[in-house]
């Protein structure tokens, strides 16, 4: 995955992404973040996205707000969401700074507000599943509504995300791009300026997981992907992604998917 930050392309007419996913395999997305807000609403299985070093966990009529520039990764089971992602131009016509908003749904779960923009996002999807007379107007309401009702009811407007890059997004990038090398804190500390000992602190505190697992999530996302879709033999397929020692990946494997990898594989095949 080179792309590790995401630019928005509409399509809608009203400049904003939306569009309905269904994803039939567990999988996990590594470490990226977006120039835009992004939203995404489940309407049956599960997704966990981890940022400010907490996992957010969203199931079905549940949604989750990813504030822009924030790095994120997300771990799903088979789901059906959702998605809509905000450029920062097209709210900034509404909310100085937009950068800057942080949303906090924490705790916020039960309220009325939260209900309704649930019921936004479905509405919106069987507005732009119908097309009738007029749709356009109706998009436009009804991401108007969701927006203002996040800025007003769930922002941390005393603690406005700072827009200066975070200096962690340069090692991420790093990681995802030389995942299969043999890797060590000490050496990527080095190579970023950072002791090491700190590193592994900033790392835990900012993404919630440890740099090592991070790397094992990275490289077993990029085996699962050639192991569903190839038949190189699995022992092969371990050591091109830097998963040397076969006995931890293949715990890992389990953790993340809830299969060892030649369960994996069979299954895959028969679907």
């Amino acid at each position: 995955m080179r792309q590790h930050h995401e630019n928005v392309i509409s399509n809608l007419d009203i400049g904003i992404r939306f569009y309905e996913s269904t994803v039939t395999t567990s999988g996990y997305v590594p470490f990226h973040w977006h120039s835009s807000i992004e939203l995404v609403c489940v309407l049956a299985g599960q997704l966990t996205f981890q940022f400010d070093g907490v996992a957010h966990v969203i199931q079905a009529n549940q949604f989750e707000v990813i504030s822009s520039g924030v790095i994120h990764d997300v771990t799903n089971t088979p789901n059906h969401a959702l998605v809509l992602q905000i450029p920062l131009p097209f709210i900034e016509k509404y909310v100085k700074d937009p950068a800057t908003l942080n949303f906090q749904l924490t705790g916020q779960e039960q309220t009325a507000d939260y209900h309704r923009i649930v019921t936004w996002f479905q509405e919106l999807n069987r507005v732009n599943q119908q097309h009738q007379a007029g749709y356009l107007f109706d998009e436009g309401v009804l991401v108007l509504l969701m927006l203002k009702t996040l800025v007003v009811n769930f922002t941390d407007e005393k603690n406005p995300l700072a827009t200066t890059a975070s200096g962690l997004k340069d090692l991420i990038i790093y990681i995802n791009d030389h995942y299969r090398a043999k890797l060590r804190v000490q050496d990527l500390a080095r190579r970023f300026g950072y002791n090491a000992s700190y590193l592994s602190r900033l790392f835990k505190q900012q993404t919630g997981v440890t740099l090592i697992e991070y790397l094992y999530m990275v490289r077993l996302s990029r085996f699962y992907q050639e192991l569903t879709t190839t038949d190189t033999p699995i022992s092969q397929l371990l050591d091109q992604h830097g998963l040397t020692n076969h006995r931890t990946a293949r715990e890992m494997c389990l953790q993340m998917y809830g299969l060892l990898p030649k369960q994996l594989r069979t299954q895959a095949h028969t679907n």
